[in-house]
């Protein structure tokens, strides 16, 4: 399959689980691939967006046109408008549904702390990891996801994608951050139990309800880190 076709199948929610794997890869390891992604994220944004308005406009239009103009093409605008309404229901379904996910993950996506590299006050060591952890806490997410790109780069340890992937998710970066935390589910550090509740928050901030379903089910099944907030989280799905 074609990189085109894989983004508009991802751009559409329909990628099935080995071209999501593709996918995956490639964003992690094209950079080229991953700017295409992004430009039809925004592009997407920008439609909708400009949709909305036209919808309004031609809405507002039909209301305040004069009666005897009415009358005259009320056949055209009837159906004109019942097509745009029927449109404007599927955007504004999906306007809804963006922004509940949206909702759902600004309430429940926390970036998990730093147990690694505890920043004591008055430290004056300067290491890569101490910069990466302290921007990390700090709030610095963009610094922190360059700092610790690097530190997995040389070092290798798996705990900097978890933590990596959790900055970016901090940063709307969902896309990026799902394929570093498939990644460290498979090293089996000690973070690992964790990761499953952050791949069901980046499913969901990426509107894809079914896989998030599924890595929440499995959360309070195998009673991983954050079971109970996971059972909440699954019934407001519903």
């Amino acid at each position: 399959m074609s990189k085109d076709e894989l983004i508009e199948k991802y751009i559409q929610n329909r990628l099935s689980s080995a071209e999501q794997l593709e996918f995956d890869t490639l964003l992690s390891s094209d950079d080229a691939f991953k700017k295409e992604v992004e430009f039809h994220i925004n592009i997407k944004k920008v439609a909708q967006h400009e949709d909305d308005i036209a919808f309004r406009e031609l809405v507002t239009g039909f209301e305040t046109k004069k009666p005897q103009k009415r009358r005259l093409f009320n056949t055209k605008w009837l159906a004109a408008a019942s097509i745009v309404l029927l449109l404007g229901l599927s955007y504004f379904f999906n306007v809804n549904n963006t922004a509940n996910t949206n909702e759902l993950f600004n309430n429940y996506f926390e970036p998990y702390r730093n147990v690694i590299e505890p920043i004591e006050r008055g430290t004056t060591e300067q290491n890569e990891k101490t910069m990466a952890f302290t921007a990390y806490e700090k709030g610095n997410y963009d610094e922190a996801v360059r700092l610790f790109t690097n530190l997995y780069t040389s070092t290798k340890e798996p705990y900097y994608l978890f933590y990596k992937a959790n900055a970016l998710l901090k940063l709307d970066r969902a896309y990026e951050a799902l394929p570093l935390l498939k990644e460290h589910l498979k090293t089996k550090d000690s973070l690992a139990d964790k990761t499953p509740w952050y791949m069901a928050l980046a499913y969901l901030k990426l509107e894809d309800k079914a896989n998030a379903k599924k890595l929440l089910q499995q959360v309070i099944t195998e009673e991983k880190f954050n079971s109970k907030e996971a059972k909440k989280l699954l019934k407001e799905f519903d």
